[in-house]
Parts: C-alpha cells; sequence; structure tokens
C-alpha cells in the first residue's frame, strides 16, 4: 500500500471520528420570550428555555473559531451598507439545492447580526415547504408561524418570538400549506415585509432551494438583496451557474456567496484565539465557512 493511500485513509479515519464527536456535542440552553409588543401566545407549551442545536454556534458557542468566520460574514456584509437611510433592508438567504446549510448559515448569521449594536434583526423562515429554523432553535412542535400569518391577510398576532441574548426577533415557518408560493406572492406577504423593514434595521428571510421550486425566485424579486449558500465539495459547478441565472431572471441583486463545509487547519488563529482559555490545548482542524462576498 502507498504512503498517499494510507494518507488518504488516515485523513478520512480522522475525518469520520471528528463527525462523531460534533455529533455527541451537548446543545446549549438560550432563554426565549414571547415578543412583548404581541399579545397572544403561541401555545401554553412554550418554555422559557430552549435546547438550541450545536450547530448554531451564534448561541452556543459564540466565541468559537466558527462564529468568529459569521462575524467576518458580518463585517463584509455591513461594508456593502445593508442599512441605508434609517430603512430597514430583507436579505434573502438560499442555495442551489438542499443540504447545503442555508438554514444553519441563515440562523447563524441572524445571531451575530443581532449582537450588533442598535441593530434589530428579525428571522424569517420562508420556506414553507420544509423550514428548519424552528427544528434547529429546538422550538418542538411547528406551531404559528408565517403561513398563519399570510393566511390572515399579513397581520402578526402571537407568533414573533424574541431571544433574549442575542436579541434576535424569529418568525418561524408555521404549519406548512397546500400552496405556498400562491402565499408569497400575495398582498399578505407584502404587507407584512413592509411591516417588518418598518419595525427592524434587517429583515433575514430563510427561502427554499432555488432549483427545485419557484419560491425563492419570488422571495428574491421582492427582496433588497440575495445570499446563495453554496456547499464545498458537493455542489456542481454547473448546478450554482443555474442557481445565479435563476436569480438574475428575477432582478436580483446577487451580493455573493458563502462557502459551507470547509475544513482546514488554523493553527496560529488557534493559538492566539484560545490562548487565554485553552493554553495548553494543540490545535486542530476545523470545519467552517469561508465566506465570499462580492462588492
Amino acid at each position: 500500500m502507498s504512503k498517499i493511500t494510507k494518507a488518504l485513509e488516515k485523513a478520512a479515519r480522522e475525518r469520520l471520528q471528528r463527525q462523531k464527536e460534533r455529533a455527541t456535542v451537548k446543545a446549549g440552553s438560550v432563554e426565549v420570550q414571547l415578543e412583548s409588543s404581541i399579545a397572544a401566545p403561541l401555545g401554553a407549551a412554550m418554555q422559557d428555555k430552549i435546547q438550541v442545536d450545536p450547530h448554531i454556534v451564534g448561541a452556543t458557542e459564540p466565541s468559537s473559531p466558527i462564529a468568529e468566520q459569521y462575524r467576518i460574514l458580518r463585517t463584509n456584509l455591513q461594508s456593502l451598507r445593508l442599512r441605508q437611510n434609517g430603512a430597514g433592508q430583507a436579505l434573502i438567504i438560499t442555495s442551489a439545492v438542499h443540504g447545503e446549510g442555508k438554514s444553519v448559515t441563515a440562523l447563524n448569521l441572524s445571531l451575530t447580526m443581532a449582537r450588533q449594536e442598535n441593530w434589530r434583526v428579525v428571522l424569517v423562515d420562508a420556506d414553507l415547504r420544509k423550514g428548519s429554523i424552528h427544528t434547529w432553535l429546538g422550538l418542538g412542535q411547528n406551531r404559528g408561524g408565517l403561513s398563519s400569518v399570510l393566511a390572515r391577510g399579513g397581520e402578526v398576532n402571537g407568533e414573533l418570538l424574541w431571544l433574549k441574548e442575542p436579541p434576535l426577533t424569529v418568525l418561524p415557518t408555521g404549519p406548512y400549506p397546500d400552496h405556498p408560493a400562491e402565499l408569497l406572492e400575495s398582498s399578505s406577504w407584502k404587507r407584512l415585509l413592509a411591516t417588518l423593514k418598518s419595525q427592524f434595521d434587517l429583515v433575514i428571510i430563510d427561502a427554499p432551494p432555488l432549483l427545485p421550486v419557484a419560491d425563492p425566485g419570488i422571495l428574491a424579486s421582492q427582496g433588497d438583496s440575495v445570499l446563495l449558500i453554496v456547499r464545498a465539495g458537493k455542489t456542481q459547478r454547473k448546478t450554482v451557474a443555474q442557481a445565479q441565472e435563476l436569480l438574475q431572471r428575477a432582478k436580483a441583486k446577487i451580493l455573493g456567496c458563502v462557502l459551507t463545509h470547509v475544513e482546514y487547519y488554523l493553527p496560529g488563529y488557534y493559538r492566539y484565539y484560545h490562548q487565554y482559555r485553552y493554553a495548553k490545548k494543540q490545535p486542530k482542524e476545523t470545519e467552517t465557512s469561508q465566506v465570499v462576498v462580492n462588492g
């Protein structure tokens, strides 16, 4: 067996071990309460604390190197002046296909942006076919949310949730409707979006993947800008090109791409950033998101 083959097998074993270790990480606990301006609750089963998935490092490990990558993304986005003249901006986050880390990126970015002083941020789960924000946040059963609001004409009545730290407002997807595209093209959605933009500095919208359904194209045409999520080592170039073409047809403003599931060594960074907590810890390989944002 050649040295190259042995090295590849060793790397594969180490990768599998890291995946197992990540799978056994305990979830963090984040306090959650209803938005004070909303009278009706989501339901009696709602608890004061929720168990957040460990992949949501913006809540569970805000000091980690992965969370730092989201802060870099935040800095890049702010350099593009997302907030202009005091008007709220709607940022659409989508991907070409499923499984590219779109929702995890949307949630981590929202938590990171919400930590910025004087920024009011709301995350809207607009994937009315397979929304997962409520699952990542450990909110349990998918109760009232965006679909409920749209069915009611765009009026919010108890569906908004407020995370105390960081101060992020969340609108879950709600029960999955029979005709999601029609709801997103309705005047109810336009009315809701206008309301959210008037009350928040940044409206981050987690949209469905572009290629399977029409919904993200509808959302992109009504949003102010779009971030395209691409999974490293999996998504083909032609697939990304098709997604970009669909966004261009919708006349969407594409800010750039976020490359997810990137693994590389950060030895110098790790020693510098964590020396006060892990003085004797050896540098290790870490999985993160590589940010590529166009001006």
